[in-house]
């Protein structure tokens, strides 16, 4: 029997690969229309034998039952799924009839469905194998970025497919755009809506999820939720990964995380569709699709637009409706997972007495509370005779905090900023700099990072040696981190603009925002964005991948760690400031 399922196990893990090659094949390629038979007979023959095996296995596994669900949930989820779909599927081709999809279509839509549940599966197996080795040794770090470099990898040759793109596309510009859509930074040197086809626009909205919510996170999540119960070392990385201090609620804030994503990106697409502009006239499918593309690019931050001018079309820009959903969401997707997940539960519980705000989330709400009421303020009184002049009070007042929240490392924007006067440039560069909060979409230093070294320098003044706050002291190593942060965060900016100014042959203002905005991963740009030369857009590439894995974990994944040691020297102070 044993040697059965050695058989049936290879057998898996062929077709497995197999499966994926046909996807990528009907994804990604052009193909005679004479092979269509073939590629639908082998996608079949794939979806029978995985329901023949997961059967079988289930038959004959020699685990109590409850047992063998808890760790195969994913599997039976799908062999509930395909069952469901034999027995409605003449009812289910009725209703995509009756919406003009063809039979032709609709076969695919089938074929498509049945691999992408195939490969779910074949994910499943794989999770559960891997967790079999010994992972204790693996640093969070280094994990954290080479997630991201995976799948900026992955992205780059998706798009690199015949039926991504409408017409020839440079190299560069489509391991710009991978990047871009993988640091959900924003920034674009080619047109999507015109030069990427469905195919490609929807590897782009799929990179900007899995960047936004972190590779890391999503594998987690199936390795822990999807396969069963988590090993220690799994629920270990994860707690690292999200800065945790216990494993039981790092395992919780991981669940909630998926949870909360899928939620809000539903409601935000619901509302977008509601408030679109009606003097935007589209195919109801489109949007669909619009609302879907926008609800994802704005919650993970990325700043992605499927319209030619952005959000600055005259339909979008006097829609007030739509645009505030829009700020909603970047609101939400900068505050920080670990700060939804409290307020969830603050929510849920309104009357709990046991329920305290960490100091985390105090620092989040203040200091994103500060940060957008002094770039609100900001933006109206110093462009009133730039980009807001000839627009009404009420106009000025929603465009200056929509520029506020925007410039919170989101991207969207609704003015002509090559138009935006330097003084609101330079608090410009201030906002983008700290970025949002951590553990969450965005970018930047962050808000606490920022909030933490303001108090640090205040202790310095009032010669206090611990920082304090809310009746808890801060630890020193949290100190200083963000010290540290903020001074590579300097080095990384200045050494790039330096590097734009051998580059390029352009105003150096525009370049200093540029780099500022791809660190801060924004996306927001002066125009100079589609000008960069190869050069400046490798320079761009790196300072997006360094701002969003963070450079100090940057730099803590290619160092190698000393080992502690039991004695101290005797202390000296130095002369400094």
């Amino acid at each position: 029997m044993e040697y059965l399922r050695l058989i049936g196990r290879l057998f898996y893990i062929l077709f497995g690969f197999l499966s994926v090659a046909i996807l990528i094949l009907d994804f990604g390629f052009y193909y005679p229309e004479t092979w269509k038979p073939y590629v639908a007979l082998s996608i079949r023959s794939l979806v029978t034998f995985f329901i023949l095996y997961e059967s079988i296995h289930l038959l004959f596994t020699n685990k109590r039952w409850k047992e063998y669900v808890s760790l195969h949930k994913i599997e039976l989820i799908i062999l509930l799924m395909l069952g469901l779909e034999f027995i409605y599927e003449q009812d289910i081709v009725a209703i995509l009839k009756s919406y003009h999809i063809s039979a032709e279509d609709t076969t695919l839509i089938f074929l498509s469905a049945n691999q992408v549940l195939f490969l779910f599966s074949n994910l499943a197996h794989f999770f559960r194998l891997s967790r079999k080795q010994d992972s204790k040794k693996l640093n969070p770090s280094i994990l954290f970025v080479l997630s991201f470099a995976f799948i900026i990898l992955l992205g780059v040759c998706f798009l690199h497919f015949p039926k991504s793109t409408t017409s020839a596309v440079k190299s560069i510009d489509l391991v710009f755009t991978t990047i871009s859509a993988t640091c959900v930074t924003g920034l674009s040197t080619v047109d999507l809506s015109s030069q990427f086809t469905l195919t490609g626009q929807l590897v782009v909205l799929l990179l900007i999820q899995v960047g936004g919510l972190g590779l890391m996170t999503l594998t987690s999540f199936f390795s822990i939720f999807l396969t069963g119960k988590g090993s220690v070392s799994d629920t270990m990385m994860v707690k690292d990964l999200l800065s945790e201090e216990t494993m039981g609620r790092a395992k919780e804030v991981l669940k909630q995380i998926t949870i909360q994503t899928l939620v809000i990106e539903s409601i935000g697409a619901l509302l977008l569709f509601y408030s679109f502009p009606e003097n935007f006239p589209i195919a109801l499918s489109d949007k669909i699709y619009y609302s879907i593309f926008h609800s994802i690019s704005a919650f993970c931050n990325a700043g992605f637009s499927l319209m030619p001018s952005g959000l600055t079309t005259e339909a979008f820009k006097h829609s007030e409706g739509f645009l505030s959903v829009i700020m909603f969401l970047i609101v939400i997707g900068g505050l920080g997972f670990p700060v939804l997940f409290q307020i969830r539960t603050r929510l849920s519980n309104p009357f709990d007495y046991k329920f305290r705000w960490s100091v985390t989330s105090k620092l989040v709400f203040w200091t994103t509370g500060f940060l957008l009421l002094f770039g609100w303020g900001s933006y109206y009184f110093l462009e009133g005779d730039y980009t807001l002049k000839g627009l009404t009070t009420s106009e000025q007042i929603f465009h200056s905090l929509f520029y506020s929240v925007t410039t919170r490392t989101a991207g969207f924007n609704t003015l002509e900023l090559s138009q935006m006067g330097l003084p609101i440039t330079f608090i410009s560069f201030f906002l983008m700099w700290v970025g949002a909060s951590p553990v969450s979409t965005g970018g930047g230093i962050k808000t606490t990072t920022f909030a933490i070294s303001l108090l640090n320098i205040t202790n310095q003044i009032r010669g206090k040696e611990r920082m304090e706050i809310d009746h808890r002291t801060i630890a020193n190593s949290s100190i200083a981190r963000a010290s540290a942060t903020i001074v590579l965060s300097l080095f990384v900016i200045f050494l790039a603009i330096f590097c734009l100014l051998l580059t390029e042959n352009a105003n150096f203002i525009d370049l200093c925002y540029e780099v500022v905005s791809a660190f801060g991963t924004v996306g927001l740009t002066r125009s100079l964005t589609p000008h960069l030369s190869d050069y400046g857009k490798i320079i761009i590439c790196i300072i997006m991948f360094v701002g969003r894995v963070g450079i100090l974990t940057l730099l803590v994944a290619l160092s190698k760690k000393v080992d502690h040691i039991s004695y101290e020297y005797p202390k000296e102070y130095v002369v400094v400031g």
